[in-house]
């Protein structure tokens, strides 16, 4: 029986070992920074978190449809008695608004130039598509400009040298408008 408890403890003894390994708390070699480290932590101060104030509103917005009616008016001169390649400036003032007649564009002048050939004693019709920036006001303050465009039916009927086109048509356009109180 001897024999056999030598050999048990013999055996038992590198498993005692093995387990004290396990069981001791590892030591690591911080060089001494973990030390310096938790004085300076423990020296800060509270960082101070401010206050939050009353969340500000975004301002929202909305796209204005504008539109208006327009009248524009133009005279041009006939070079020779036949056939002849003329252009006329056609002019004219407009007011645009919305739906609502919040945005407007009020007092634009319009001014554009339409070119063709016109035959003496023949009528003259002509479709142009002005293209105009106007500046706008939404209830009343500033909002911006906005391109209007669209399309102007003239006519007239040669006299002689000199020819008169007058028409009408809309003129339509879009402006982002933030929205008022």
């Amino acid at each position: 029986m001897e024999g056999i408890m030598k050999k048990f403890i013999l055996a038992l003894v590198p498993c005692l070992f093995a387990g004290s390994l396990y069981a001791a708390p590892k030591a690591s070699p911080d060089y001494g920074f973990n030390s310096g480290l938790n004085a300076v932590t423990a020296a800060a101060p509270a960082a101070e978190v401010p206050a939050v104030g009353a969340p500000v509103q975004a301002k929202g917005g909305h796209y204005a449809q504008l539109s208006g009616y327009v009248n524009l008016t133009g005279n041009g001169f006939l070079n020779g008695t036949g056939a002849s390649y003329t252009s006329v400036t056609l002019s004219g003032w407009a007011s645009f608004r919305d739906s609502s007649g919040d945005v407007t564009c009020n007092n634009a002048y319009i001014n554009t130039m339409v070119s063709m050939w016109i035959t003496p004693n023949q009528y003259v019709f002509q479709t142009v598509w002005p293209n105009v920036y106007v500046q706008c006001s939404y209830k009343g303050k500033p909002a911006g400009s906005v391109n209007m465009s669209g399309s102007v039916s003239v006519s007239g009927f040669p006299s002689g040298n000199y020819v008169s086109l007058n028409g009408s048509g809309n003129l339509t356009g879009s402006l982002y408008v933030e929205d008022q109180p």
